[in-house]
């Protein structure tokens, strides 16, 4: 084998590798989520994170939200530290069933998506409201 035959395999067997490298790290995966998949909340101003793996492009992410009015609601939301791991924000919700659809990706890589369903309900009375008595 001549050694420009070499080179050339070499060269392809290099890009080859550097391409499946690439597309294994290229997609963040979650790996916490606050209200996690099938938890009850209280009603009010619920705040919502997601935590990924590695660093995410916050200007690409989409964050919807469904609700029990079926409604679909675009979520601002803003990176939770300097490292870009993550996003949050809150939203004022009524009790119900709700999804949160969510769409990441990469700052140089493939998109990933997922949903998480969690529920809404009444919240506790706040503290100092009095608590009625049961009649006799």
């Amino acid at each position: 084998m001549s050694f420009s035959k070499m080179l050339r395999r070499c060269g392809v067997f290099a890009i080859m590798l550097g391409g499946f490298a690439g597309q294994a790290a290229a997609a963040p995966v979650l790996v916490h989520a606050e209200p996690a998949a099938g938890q009850s909340v209280p009603a009010g101003n619920v705040a919502v994170k997601l935590s990924f793996d590695s660093v995410i492009d916050p200007f690409r992410a989409r964050l919807l939200l469904l609700g029990p009015s079926g409604v679909p609601q675009l979520l601002p939301a803003s990176p939770v530290d300097d490292e870009q791991h993550g996003l949050a924000t809150t939203v004022a919700l009524t009790p119900g069933h709700y999804v949160l659809h969510w769409r990441m990706r990469a700052q140089a890589g493939n998109p990933v998506q997922g949903t998480l369903p969690f529920d809404v309900t009444a919240g506790p009375a706040p503290a100092g409201t009095p608590v009625p008595m049961a009649k006799k």
